[in-house]
């Protein structure tokens, strides 16, 4: 199951005395989480964007901006690591580029080197869904790999929304929702924003055709796709394909991975030089080489955001907001964190509520 957030891009960073105390206060709930729940309750728990803006809300970051998710996972990161049997692996910008070498620290740490391979395999997988299945143009920044000595897993991830949208857009992965053996299908579920607009997804189950055609042209079809490596070698009807786009590495790659006979389409997804415009660009030939059709469908269908107090993208959602106060309350039910410090964390919660709702209360639902 994944989940998307869109958060609007804002400057700064958090000064050194505020992650300081993110740091400690995040730990102590994360810490009290896991001993309510246990490691896989509390990786399921971080995968839930309603959970995760909670907690960003609680140690006191700005509650709807981008920041809510490096910050957050930057805190828990410093927070766990190399103290509990919960382990993130990579973050925001270089952290994200080493997520690999994390990963294996962290199995050596807890003693679970067997998984290391299988982790590097599915961060990496998800990584390229995101920013080339999913939406035409998302630049992913952040990619952080959260893992425990049972073997649970999820994903939280960023990205920029296209050029000058102004926007980031999160997505969550919880690994027990995910078919690991099928990894590109339908990997988004709760995905959200107020802004819409169809996309090629091609994790849509519908695409599932699309995919096998795919796999199908690199194993069996790869002189009719490349023809003589410029000209495209389309059926009888001369179709034309629009925005196909690949390059001599491209090919090159694709070459490649015609010799290994990949096996399923994940493993095309692995080949290195295959990137998100090649795999658009394979979608589109394959549709016209065997005939498929390639559906669409707004990657935003379950709306979640909070919206903004000033109104941008829109008014806030009460329904939304509750929510979010009940995620929150369900942080501190039975938590071992200190009285003083959840006091505070409740009362920054609140004060972020009453400012969203121009200094009103919101109206308790029913």
């Amino acid at each position: 199951m994944q989940g998307v957030t869109l958060l609007p891009l804002h400057g700064g960073r958090a000064p050194r005395w505020l992650f300081e105390r993110m740091t400690r206060l995040s730990g102590l709930i994360a810490e009290a989480m896991i001993d309510e729940y246990g490691e896989r309750g509390f990786i399921g728990k971080l995968s839930d964007p309603n959970w995760l803006q909670a907690l960003s809300c609680a140690i006191g970051y700005d509650w709807h901006s981008s920041g809510t998710t490096t910050v957050t996972i930057a805190a828990l990161k410093e927070a766990l690591n190399y103290r509990t049997d919960v382990f993130i692996a990579g973050g925001k910008g270089r952290m994200g580029t080493s997520t690999t070498e994390q990963i294996a620290q962290g199995c050596e740490f807890l003693s679970t080197q067997r998984e290391a391979d299988r982790f590097t395999s599915i961060s990496k997988s998800i990584a390229k869904i995101d920013s080339g299945l999913v939406y035409n143009s998302v630049g992913i920044y952040h990619h952080a790999f959260v893992f425990s000595r049972d073997g649970h897993w999820c994903v939280v991830q960023q990205g920029m929304m296209g050029e000058d949208n102004g926007y980031a857009v999160r997505f969550q992965v919880m690994g027990d929702s995910v078919n690991e053996h099928d990894i590109a299908n339908e990997t988004n579920n709760a995905v959200s924003s107020d802004a819409g607009g169809k996309s090629a997804d091609l994790t849509y189950a519908a695409n599932a055709k699309a995919r096998d055609a795919t796999l199908a042209l690199v194993n069996e079809d790869l002189g009719r796709l490349l023809g003589n490596g410029k000209t495209l070698v389309m059926p009888a009807r001369h179709a034309i394909a629009p925005d196909v786009d690949l390059s001599k590495n491209a090919i090159a790659a694709l070459r490649a991975a015609s010799d290994m006979q990949l096996s399923s389409y994940q493993e095309l997804l692995g080949v290195r030089g295959i990137g998100a415009r090649t795999l658009r660009s394979l979608a589109i030939i394959s549709s016209l080489v065997y005939e498929t059709q390639i559906y669409e469908r707004d990657p935003i269908t379950y709306a979640y955001n909070l919206g903004g107090k000033d109104g941008v993208p829109y008014m806030i959602n009460k329904h939304d907001y509750d929510s979010v106060v009940g995620a929150m309350s369900e942080i501190v039910k039975g938590s071992a964190v200190s009285g003083d410090e959840m006091k505070k964390a409740l009362r920054r919660l609140g004060s972020d509520l009453v400012r969203a709702y121009g200094g009103r209360r919101p109206a308790p639902t029913s």
